[in-house]
């Protein structure tokens, strides 16, 4: 291709002209982007926790975040009278978007309650933010939008929020499920936890998450976590399955629209656990499998399993480095970890020495400051630890694949 031609091809597609760089390193590059910290704790005996535990958990990790965005998420936080209802937390750039929401809203149910999520100006952010609102929900699955498709109550919420997220400008659904809620924000872990006040809130479970972003932007509700009725997923690394596993979700029916591959994790705990009914463990499996020479060496029934989920959620499997903490309300609030089959992210799990608090983290400081005599180990790559709220801890994460299932 000619000189000419190919200026002409480039401002047809309209690229932009990048600097290149040989040898030379390229100015202000100061950082390996990808680090992420995630941070998890859940009291076991159905105890409640001051925000103020998660945010220290995750504060002290400052080397692994940037400022591009951090977030928690909380269960068990609700008053009883509010906590069948769906809440449903949003973000919202104009009041336009607001009213629009609420039209939504109530063509596909009733609006129990609303009110502004409580925040606090905090010098360092960059504004704009964003209207923070809650709605608390309840779907009508018979009306004239779900009667002919015969919905449930959890269908009928996802198709809203997906309907919101994908159709109404300046307007994002963060967190959509029951007892639970999302606070997030483009900043600093230590900021977003004072925007939100969090030490205002006590929760049963707390998940967080601060961003070293790797190929996606920073924004407000792009960041960590990344909620789904009552599923929220905290992850540090990268899933270069990305496309594959975008394409198995986008056909059974979820819309991704937040520019990060953690959305897409998120879709899939939910297709694998609540819609196709897998224990949480064999799910596992099916997004973190072990390799066939491991499978070989299985004992029959639990080899034909490992076989027969392989080929039937090949899309579903997740390719990368990834550690992630999935959060879920329902049977019972639990907290799940786990790290891919390499382990080419750091994870490791804690208890407390009366056994009340299970933890999660990327590093063991995470831990420490909050419970500085706690028992640390780390699990086997691409094996969960499951702690429930009521049960203890029901996984290690270093048990055979199918324990308690088969």
């Amino acid at each position: 291709m000619r000189c000419e031609e190919r200026v002409e091809a480039d401002n047809r597609n309209d690229l932009p002209l990048l600097p290149s760089y040989g040898a030379a390193r390229p100015p202000g590059l100061q950082y390996i982007m990808g680090g992420c910290g995630i941070a998890g704790a859940i009291d076991v005996t159905g105890g409640k926790m001051s925000g103020e535990v998660i945010s220290r958990m995750l504060t002290t990790m400052r080397e692994r975040e940037n400022g591009l965005g951090s977030g928690y998420s909380a269960y068990g936080l609700f008053p009883e009278d509010l906590k069948e209802h769906y809440c449903l937390q949003f973000f919202f750039d104009d009041e336009e978007a607001m009213c629009r929401t609420e039209e939504y809203l109530k063509d596909r149910g009733d609006i129990i309650k609303d009110e502004r999520v409580p925040t606090r100006s905090v010098a360092s952010m960059r504004p704009p933010y964003p209207i923070v609102w809650r709605y608390f929900f309840q779907p009508d699955p018979l009306s004239t939008s779900y009667l002919v498709r015969g919905m449930g109550p959890d269908e009928c919420v996802v198709d809203v929020v997906m309907g919101i997220n994908g159709r109404i400008p300046n307007a994002m659904c963060v967190s959509s499920g029951k007892d639970m809620a999302v606070f997030k924000g483009n900043g600093y872990s230590y900021e977003v936890a004072s925007f939100y006040d969090l030490e205002r809130y006590s929760a049963q479970m707390w998940l967080s998450h601060s961003r070293f972003p790797t190929n996606t932007p920073g924004w407000w509700a792009g960041a960590h976590p990344i909620g789904l009725l009552d599923w929220s997923v905290c992850h540090n690394g990268e899933i270069t399955s990305y496309g594959v596993n975008k394409k198995l979700v986008e056909m059974h029916g979820y819309n991704c629209s937040l520019l990060t591959d953690t959305e897409v994790v998120t879709y899939l705990w939910d297709l694998l656990v609540r819609r196709h009914g897998l224990p949480p463990q064999v799910a596992a499996f099916a997004l973190a499998p072990r390799y066939y020479r491991e499978i070989e060496r299985m004992d029959a029934k639990s080899r034909a399993l490992a076989e027969q989920l392989r080929v039937t959620y090949k899309e579903a499997f997740l390719n990368g480095p990834f550690s992630i903490l999935v959060g879920r309300g329902k049977p019972e609030i639990t907290m799940l970890a786990m790290a891919d089959r390499k382990k080419l992210r750091p994870l490791l799990f804690g208890r407390s020495p009366d056994d009340r608090r299970l933890f999660a983290a990327s590093e063991e400081c995470a831990v420490r400051i909050v419970e500085a005599d706690a028992e640390t180990w780390v699990g086997d790559p691409g094996s969960p630890m499951i702690a429930t709220v009521g049960k203890g801890l029901v996984r290690r994460g270093t048990e055979a694949p199918f324990k308690g299932v088969l």
